[in-house]
């Protein structure tokens, strides 16, 4: 299995006895800090298997799914064809198959039929939730939701995902944000003003720092670095460089590209001063040299003149 793959199973007793409109389900599994479960209902002469996501405000999942059902009783067989859909909040919309033929199984069927249901999930797009770190959910250090409204003068919405937020403390770490909300421009007369190609949670844990929480992590740096860079917040890069400096165990490769990509200047002197031989250089260079920064290559250049 990949990073965000998982797999349900259930054994639903008694199938034979359900009547219409009646329906049965599994236990709530939770996966990616999602509660996950199946649900079997009868319609007429049809029976169907719905695979649930328990998500909340805010939240999204874009899920490809493909499952097998057998009938234990009379060791038959049926493999679900692979489709897809997307889970929202406050929509009734779930995955759904109908098991083509049921009224044949039905009719074999003992009141006491086992129906086992194998629906294996693949989850390709997450909105709204905290980053996954080796199989579960990072815990957000502050919320920015709808508890913090009476905190806030502004909504900013990101993806699906909405942000309560002072406009005044924005503005005074970020020259992007004083623009935006006391310029002259339209936006700083809304309430709600959306902000594209940025990631909910990259922003998230910009907030998060912003606001004096120690939410800076090897898996999170990266996405607070983008984010800070974007809106001009010198104070929250800082913090981060401070922390590739003294705290992270990032291999060298990685600290002198992101040194390089946000001008990060202590790391870069770092970084270079740690590459001690040819093998290092080797170790450091990317496969494309001229995504690289120019200072950095230079360094490295000098470097292997000096080890000639």
């Amino acid at each position: 299995m990949t990073e965000k793959e998982f797999t349900l199973k259930y054994l639903f007793q008694n199938v034979g006895k359900l009547e219409d409109e009646q329906e049965l389900d599994s236990p709530e599994e939770e996966h990616f800090g999602v509660k996950w479960s199946i649900n079997m209902q009868k319609h007429n002469k049809d029976l169907s298997i719905y695979l649930y996501a328990n998500v909340t405000e805010n939240q999204k999942i874009s899920v490809d799914y493909i499952g097998e059902i057998v009938l234990i009783n009379m060791q038959k067989r049926h493999l679900m064809s692979a489709s897809s859909c997307v889970f929202k909040y406050n929509r009734e919309f779930r995955c759904c198959y109908s098991i083509p033929g049921w009224e044949i199984w039905e009719n074999e069927l003992y009141d006491d039929g086992i129906l086992q249901v194998e629906i294996h999930v693949r989850i390709t797009k997450m909105l709204g939730f905290p980053k996954l770190r080796i199989g579960f959910p990072r815990k957000e250090l502050r919320s920015f939701g709808e508890e913090m409204q009476q905190f806030s003068d502004v909504i900013l919405k990101i993806e699906e995902r909405k942000f309560h937020v002072s406009k005044l403390y924005l503005s005074s770490h970020s020259p992007y944000f004083a623009t935006l909300f006391l310029g002259r421009f339209q936006e700083s007369e809304k309430s709600e003003i959306e902000l594209r190609d940025v990631d909910s949670q990259d922003f998230q844990c910009y907030l998060e720092v912003l606001y004096g929480e120690n939410g800076i992590e090897s898996d999170t740096v990266e996405g607070i670095l983008s984010v800070a860079d974007m809106y001009d917040t010198p104070l929250t890069v800082k913090k981060c460089e401070e922390f590739l400096v003294r705290e992270s165990k990032m291999e060298l490769k990685k600290k002198l590209e992101l040194a390089g990509n946000y001008r990060l200047e202590e790391l870069k002197k770092l970084c270079l001063d740690l590459v001690k031989s040819k093998d290092d250089i080797r170790s450091v260079i990317l496969e494309n040299p001229s995504q690289m920064d120019p200072e950095i290559l230079a360094g490295l250049l000098q470097k292997a003149l000096d080890f000639n």
